[in-house]
């Protein structure tokens, strides 16, 4: 099952999204965190009215979540900082509590959220993909995981180019002493084998 949306408007940074109660009655929403929730509900309710009546309970779910800003890199920076300091983490809160309310999945059932930032100064917005995930995807123990990925590795399927994998150290050895082995290898690689004695 799966779900996709755009929300033609991005929602405000975490520290943005509450405001103290003006009569001291702990937080509320923000004026802008507030009709975000309301619009994103309403394009949420109105397109996915029919794919809700499908989705179950109790399984997990992927969250993808694409932002798209007017802007990500700055014009003239005294620093030679390329990029803004957006931070795409922040936004997400909202987002999630939002689709929970609007299609009843509580977001207790995300168990894995992809986050892109992109730029369309014509078109900002968030796209929302929901997609239940299979059994056994989510949800492992870390050597399972561990498993899981040392075999898409095996397969070329997703290490990206330059990426050092060093997996967990065997009994008795450390980290450092993997990170050496590893590093050995790589120095093995790139030289070519190394005689012993040299």
């Amino acid at each position: 099952m799966s779900f996709e949306i755009w929300i033609p408007h991005l929602p405000p940074s975490s520290n943005k999204i509450y405001i103290r109660h003006p009569k001291g009655q702990g937080k509320i929403l923000s004026a802008n965190a507030r009709k975000f929730k309301l619009d994103a509900m309403g394009v949420i309710q109105k397109a996915g009215r029919v794919a809700f009546m499908t989705f179950k309970n109790n399984v997990h779910y992927q969250l993808t979540l694409a932002l798209f800003l007017e802007a990500v890199e700055n014009k003239a920076s005294k620093t030679g900082e390329r990029f803004k300091q957006i931070d795409l983490s922040n936004r997400v809160k909202l987002i999630e509590d939002t689709i929970a309310e609007a299609t009843g999945i509580d977001d207790r059932h995300n168990f894995r959220i992809i986050l892109e930032k992109h730029c369309d100064p014509e078109n900002p917005g968030v796209f929302i993909a929901l997609t239940e995930l299979p059994e056994g995807k989510v949800g492992l123990t870390k050597e399972c995981y561990e498993n899981s990925r040392r075999e898409s590795d095996r397969a070329g399927s997703s290490v990206p180019q330059g990426r050092v994998l060093v997996s967990t150290p065997g009994p008795g050895q450390s980290y450092a002493d993997r990170i050496a082995e590893k590093e050995s290898e790589l120095r093995g690689t790139r030289d070519g084998p190394r005689r012993r004695g040299t």
